[in-house]
């Protein structure tokens, strides 16, 4: 028997997830968590075998989570199941250790098989998140000061105004940018948010 448990801050997903791991005889639903906040607490509790994760949650997401469990408990097995298929997401659940990445949206039988490959050791991918996460493995990522400076032109903030915001020049803010801009093949500040929050770089 592998036992599951499920972490997502909605309980219509986790009610749905316990119905369809309790009706599975191979599997047994452990226990369930509300959100980011607590959740390594409520893993080391319930001890699974494999723990059902979503990656957009509020106070503390997935991806954190996923880091701070992993770097206590590194054999945990963690699959991140989630209706975010950006690519920024899924390279990092994966590059951070995840046993998997699967969509909420997909058939039973294949949240089940990602179950049980996690179990097993294997990283459980379909063959649409392989290859986004393929494809953005092979793109040049955005560095934290370059999130940070995207960031906030999301919120509307000059150059002038993001550089006194991170302590750095307006010349400093410039050249992010235009890094930026290479990396994510734009030309301009409102392409560079949205092609940002398009591959999970930035939150909408």
């Amino acid at each position: 028997m592998i036992r599951v448990a499920v972490i997502d801050d909605h309980m219509v997903v986790r009610a749905g997830l316990k119905y369809v791991l309790e009706s599975d005889p191979e599997l047994v639903f452990c226990g369930e968590w509300g959100g980011g906040k607590g959740a390594m607490e409520f893993l080391e509790k319930v001890q699974p075998d494999v723990t059902l994760l979503d990656v957009r949650m509020p106070e503390k997401s997935g991806i954190e989570v996923l880091k701070e469990v992993l770097a206590k408990h590194p054999r945990e097995k963690i699959v991140m199941l989630t209706t975010s298929d950006a690519a920024e997401d899924v390279y990092r659940a994966i590059e951070e250790g995840a046993f998997g990445y699967v969509m909420k949206e997909s058939p039973i039988e294949v949240i089940t098989a990602a179950v049980r490959s996690a179990a097993s050791g294997e990283v459980y991918m379909t063959d649409d998140v392989r290859r986004i996460y393929e494809t953005r493995r092979a793109m040049p990522g955005l560095a934290t000061r370059e999130r940070e400076v995207l960031g906030l032109v999301a919120k509307g903030l000059g150059n002038r105004e993001i550089g006194e915001a991170l302590g750095i020049s307006e010349n400093s803010v410039k050249m992010h940018l235009k890094r930026c801009y290479f990396k994510l093949g734009v030309n301009d500040r409102a392409e560079a948010v949205t092609t940002a929050i398009q591959r999970g770089f930035l939150t909408a």
